[in-house]
């Protein structure tokens, strides 16, 4: 076989180790928030950082290869966390702050969402932006090593801007 059958099946391979992932997640996170909503949230901001990484890929140039598929599992697993510490933050405001009024639920969880918002702002927006930040310089890199990292690069640096407003605002509206 080429190097092209080879990316391929590798390529097929990440994509269904990515799909086995997804579940995994939505099953662990289900045990874990105790609910079928919750994590369903968390598993819903993936396809809107994939379409980032994708619309990165394409604005550049970029195939999607192995390289980059690495790029979007690195994408994803930063999304994840971010979302789910955004969810986590939240549900335990809402018991904090349920107990020590007598407010009523809508308005325990608007407040909720509010003080998660605030605790939650500084650390996405420090893992996102120190993250693409570290990544530019191979943007404007030049040589072999740059040139097949870039793919990862830009898959990574598109997710990541979609997916920061992604946990940002789509987690708390839903």
């Amino acid at each position: 076989k080429g190097q092209f059958f080879r990316d391929q099946e590798t390529l097929r391979q990440l994509i269904g180790i990515l799909i086995i992932s997804v579940l995994l997640l939505y099953f662990i996170l289900s045990a874990q928030f105790e609910s079928f909503i919750q994590p369903m949230i968390v598993v819903l901001t993936l396809p809107l950082g994939i379409a980032g990484a994708f619309l990165v890929l394409l604005l550049t140039g970029s195939s999607l290869n192995v390289m980059s598929a690495i790029g979007l599992v690195v994408m994803l697993g930063i999304m994840v966390n971010d979302a789910i510490l955004k969810i986590d933050t939240i549900n335990r405001l809402k018991l904090e702050i349920g107990e020590d009024t007598g407010l009523s639920p809508s308005e325990v969880l608007n407040k909720a969402l509010h003080e998660a918002g605030k605790i939650r702002l500084k650390p996405i927006l420090m893992t996102s932006i120190t993250t693409i930040l570290a990544l530019i310089p191979i943007v404007f890199s030049a040589g072999l090593g740059a040139d097949l990292q870039r793919p990862l690069v830009y898959a990574v640096m598109g997710g990541l801007t979609v997916g920061t407003g992604t946990a940002l605002y789509f987690v708390p509206l839903m």
